[in-house]
């Protein structure tokens, strides 16, 4: 690793006390800051590398603690296959409340599905997935199963050069229709022999960038033998642990129905709740289930840029996430996952920012570096990955920049407001890992872009035909790379 300065930007370390450095400067030795603060102060070595962050944003490296691929479900799943209008659409089974018996069953069923997978298909999506959260600004992402394989998304980190903490997606029971219990899909202890070797894996890595955790893909899709496997695995190799909770308005009662307890109250009894305890979503919860979830310090993770395109009204029927915040649970942003490309770290900002303070009528309810701060300190916490997520001495150098000289700041002293009034996940120039330049000018360093996406839809395809039976001829004209792309566009 060379040294790095990065010079005379709008620098906002994200650190507790939410600095604003309007000219500043960040050094990197050995992949770690070295120095930070304002430009004349940060005194660089001769032979340094610099990055001249003139006109340009200096932010911490977004943490997407709680993600998804789903890329290999691309074409089937409310994604490529859907015709060009959308007069004739109809709510999918997260709206309106949720039809957790439908979301149960998908969700099981994904399992078998995910197993078809070759190695080489596996490897290309997870790279292509991945590469669509680094280029927006992700230098870190907090899988919570993913329909992929967990090696492969361990091997996409390293190959892209980014951070990830990985899982697997894990469950064993389904909530079927017309059925009054769950039923037993799969042994709890081979789902649990899976995550604990996978944590082994990730255990002897040397790179860096690798963490793992065991996770639970819902409630509706777990055992109690599960629960309590995850449990232990928590316990013994001193991990935390994510799960989706009290996400849509129908959980609770089915949950209750076929499990004989609500969502919360499981996780509680199966002694899982602490400060370890990553809830996502986390709306829908009654007055004794927040006070569980308060009580026991629990780290919320919301995906606000996500909820709208899916029917879910997490964030607005409750307001329980918000006074989550108020009641001092760190609170942080994800993006969530689906087959197309949704809302990214920085949508998640604009959407907090925007619709938490309607919600209360104050427009300081959440700040600027706030929102900034949830997406990048207080995710990072939540992974328990410490040494990421600000811009400070001794932490690790994650960086992105982000444009601000256009007609979108002129004479806006806080460019940080004017970019979640009107800017986006494609304005993000650069970033930087462990001080490594991964994206500059918007590109990819380290390898060809057009290589990455021709091997992706070649995966996408192979696989779309033999395991989720979508008809050849339809795969090849809908995998057509356009002309312009780099592709020959037939």
């Amino acid at each position: 690793m060379t040294e790095l300065l990065i010079r005379g930007g709008y620098l906002y370390p994200a650190d507790a006390g939410a600095s604003v450095i309007p000219n500043g400067s960040v050094l990197v030795s050995g992949g770690r800051i070295t120095a930070v603060g304002p430009a004349a102060e940060v005194q660089a070595p001769e032979g340094v590398r610099v990055v001249d962050a003139t006109g340009k944003m200096i932010l911490p490296g977004f943490v997407n603690a709680h993600w998804h691929d789903l890329f290999a479900m691309r074409l089937p799943f409310r994604g490529t296959l859907r015709p060009p209008h959308d007069r004739d659409d109809q709510p999918a089974f997260m709206a309106l409340g949720g039809n957790l018996q439908a979301i149960s069953t998908a969700f099981d069923s994904f399992t078998d599905k995910i197993g078809q997978l070759t190695v080489d298909e596996a490897d290309a999506i997870a790279r292509y997935s991945m590469w669509t959260q680094l280029r927006t600004g992700v230098t870190t992402l907090g899988d919570v199963g993913s329909f992929n394989r967990s090696e492969s998304l361990a091997g996409a980190a390293k190959f892209l050069g980014m951070r990830a903490s990985v899982s697997t997606w894990a469950s064993d029971a389904v909530c079927a229709p017309g059925e009054t219990s769950f039923r037993r899909t799969r042994d709890a202890d081979g789902v649990l022999q899976g995550i604990e070797s996978l944590l082994q894996h990730v255990a002897a890595d040397t790179s860096g960038l690798l963490r793992a955790r065991p996770t639970s893909v819902y409630g509706v899709n777990m055992t109690d033998e599960l629960g309590a496997g995850f449990a232990d695995l928590v316990a013994r190799y001193d991990v935390p642990f994510a799960t989706h909770v009290g996400a849509l308005r129908h959980e609770y009662e089915v949950s209750q129905a076929y499990y004989g307890a609500t969502p919360v109250r499981r996780f509680a009894d199966l002694g899982l709740l602490s400060p370890r305890f990553m809830a996502v979503h986390t709306a829908f919860v009654d007055e004794d289930e927040r006070k569980l979830l308060v009580d026991n310090d629990v780290h919320v993770s919301f995906s606000p840029a996500k909820y709208g395109h899916a029917g879910e009204s997490t964030l607005t029927e409750t307001r329980a996430i918000p006074e989550f915040r108020r009641a001092g649970l760190d609170v942080s942003l994800s993006t969530d996952g689906a087959a197309l490309p949704v809302g990214g770290m920085v949508e998640a900002m604009k959407v907090t920012y925007q619709v938490v303070n309607e919600m209360y009528a104050d427009p300081t309810e959440v700040l600027p570096t706030d929102a900034l701060a949830m997406a990048t300190r207080i995710a990072a916490k939540g992974l328990e990955w410490h040494d990421i997520g600000s811009l400070e001495v001794g932490k690790q150098a994650d960086v992105v920049l982000v444009g601000i000289d256009d007609w979108r700041y002129l004479l806006n002293p806080r460019p940080l407001e004017g970019f979640l009034a009107l800017g986006g996940s494609a304005d993000v120039d650069t970033v930087i890992v462990a001080g490594n330049v991964l994206v500059e000018g918007g590109r990819a360093t380290g390898f060809d872009e057009r290589e990455l996406e021709a091997n992706y839809l070649e995966a996408l395809g192979s696989f779309s035909v033999r395991a989720l039976g979508v008809d050849p001829e339809v795969v090849a004209a809908r995998t057509r790379r356009p002309a312009g792309r780099g592709g020959t566009g037939t």
